[in-house]
Formats: structure tokens, sequence, C-alpha cells
């Protein structure tokens, strides 16, 4: 098969994949001296491509992006997929890396950026049709946990470690900023309505730009543990959450907090204001908390499958694509 055609498959029943640890397992890898690889390094090596795998629909998918009626699914060994019809079919493209891959982002549905463990950052320009790598530091052996671009040029991708990247020419280049002496974790970046920028990071702390990244400063949090999503509502309020069913809500930009207490003690990972005012939060083993009345309260609606969940967006009329464990899965109705 040539290096940019892909396969297409329907959308295949529920299968049990990897177990959803693995999502956090690079948290744990060591940093080691900071050398990115140069574009003519990179030339010179030999590219190692995803395989194409008539399963990877199934297999272990860590975020999910959709912009333009286009979905972008991101996983295990450099899998992206790619949706036209809401998640009722994949296509899956070629791509230019094996390491796991654990965001993704697309301003319009064309252009997109993924970025994943090596330190990787993909990027394609024509709807995931064909995919370049803009950046690839394998020896930091710092994995990026999310990417957020402000425009088509101004853009972060950030990580283990305070592992945090900036360009300004749309990836062309990517600039390594150090913003954090005790080299926290920055696990997801969200963009509140005002353009304030916060992410959910380690040991309790969230960062936050009012300047879309010029500057940062470190709130402190109730909470000592790890933050892995944050989720930014309509009207301004700040969700954050993680380890141990943590859930914490503020209304006045991270200044203060209020902790929301739930019956549940699973690590949470995603969060998702649905266009009806709806809050959704999930999690590992199944967990789905749905909110009604933003972000005070929760009521359960957990997979019976107990399949972790990663990432989410809504689709159609009351549904929600989910993926995680066991790759895609759609839910028709939580009402």
């Amino acid at each position: 098969m040539k290096p940019h055609e892909g396969i297409s498959f329907d959308r295949p029943a529920s299968h049990r994949a990897v177990l959803a640890v693995a999502m956090l397992a690079a948290a744990f890898l060591a940093l080691s001296v900071f050398a990115p690889v140069s574009q003519a390094e990179q030339e010179k090596d030999d590219m190692e491509w995803a395989e194409m795998a008539r399963l990877a629909p199934e297999s272990l998918l860590l975020d999910v992006a959709e912009a333009g009626g286009r979905i972008f699914a991101v996983g295990d060994r450099g899998h992206i997929l790619i949706s036209e019809d809401e998640g009722a079919t994949w296509l899956q493209p070629r791509v230019p890396t094996r390491s796991m891959l654990n965001a993704v982002t697309t301003l319009d549905g064309k252009k997109a950026w993924a970025v994943g463990h090596d330190s990787v950052i993909l990027h394609t320009s024509d709807a995931g049709k064909t995919w370049e790598r803009q950046y690839w530091a394998p020896d930091d052996a710092c994995p990026l946990f999310d990417v957020w671009f402000e425009n088509a040029n101004h853009g972060f991708a950030v990580g283990a470690y305070a592992y945090v990247l900036e360009t300004n020419d749309g990836g062309k280049t990517w600039k390594r900023r150090n913003l954090d002496e005790e080299e926290r974790h920055w696990y997801k970046l969200v963009e509140a309505p005002d353009g304030t920028l916060f992410v959910a990071a380690e040991f309790g702390t969230v960062f936050r730009s009012r300047d879309k990244g010029k500057t940062w400063e470190a709130l402190a949090t109730p909470y000592g543990g790890t933050y892995f999503g944050a989720a930014t509502l309509k009207d301004g309020t700040l969700m954050i959450f993680g380890m141990s069913g943590k859930i914490f809500r503020s209304v006045d930009s991270g200044d203060s907090w209020e902790a929301i207490v739930i019956d549940r003690t699973a690590g949470l990972q995603a969060g998702l204001q649905l266009g009806d005012g709806t809050l959704i939060i999930a999690g590992l083993s199944g967990t789905i908390l749905v909110s009604k009345d933003g972000g005070k309260s929760f009521t359960m609606a957990n997979r019976p499958d107990r399949l972790g969940i990663a990432s989410l967006i809504e689709i159609g009329s009351n549904g929600l694509l989910l993926v995680g464990e066991g790759g895609i899965h759609k839910v028709d109705n939580l009402q």
C-alpha cells in the first residue's frame, strides 16, 4: 500500500482492548536532555508509518474532535480515524508515526493537529487525507498530552514534566517554553468564552493565562492530586476533575473553588457541555456523569460494560460519540 492511501470500514461492535490505565502510562516516563530532532535529521530518519489495521476502531483511542462535519479520533500505535457521517463509517489514513497519539484538535475540519508520545506533532491541511510530522523528539521521553490552536498560526502542545511547545506559524516551527520550574505534568488545555486559557495539571495545580499564553500563573486548589481534565461552560464556569473522582467548580476563573461531591471514585478524563447546556463528565470504569445545573450536581449514566472513556463529542440530536477502551462507541440518548 502506498504511503498516503487509506482503508475504510463500518463502525464495529464494542470489543475490550488495552486497559484504560494505559491512557496515563506516559506520565511515568523519565525526562532526558532536551534535544529535539531537526527537520534535516528527520528527513534522514527512516519514517515509521502506522500500520493499517482493520480493527483500529476497536483499539484504544484517546481523543476525538469534530469540526465542519468531520470527526478525527486518535490513539494507540499512531492510529488516526476519520468520519464524515457522524461515526457510521471510518477511514484510516496513513500516518507517519507508530507512537501513541493522546490528543487531536481541528479548526475547521480541514486543518488538524495530533500529538502524542515521543513528543510527536502531526498535521494535516487536507481534511486528514495526508499527514506530515512537524515535530519529533523521541530522546526526550516526554509525551505530549494535549494540543490547542487559537487560529491557523498560533497554538500550544503540552505534556509531561511541563513540556510546553508553542508555534506562531501553524507548526512549521515549534519553540520550547519554560513555564513551570516544578515540572508538573500538563494534561489538558481549555479556553474559556472570554479567551482565558486554563491547564489541568499535577499536584492540585491549575495554570491560567489571560493573554493567550504569553504569561501563565499557577493557581492552587483544595486538592493535592492530579487533574486529568477540564471543561469551560458557556457562562464562564470552569470545571476541573481527575483522580479519585475529584471535581471542582469555579465561577471566578479559578480564584476560588467549590468541591462537587459524587458517589464515584474512578478517575475522570473528559468533560463536554452539550448544545442544550447539559454537562457531561466521563472517565474510567465507564463513568458518565450528567449535570443539568451547570456542574453544581450530577446524576449517573454509567456504561454497563465498564469500558473506560477518554474523550467524547456531541453528534446528532441528543447523541454522544465516546472513545476510549474498546475504541469507538455511540450513545443515542442520555436523557
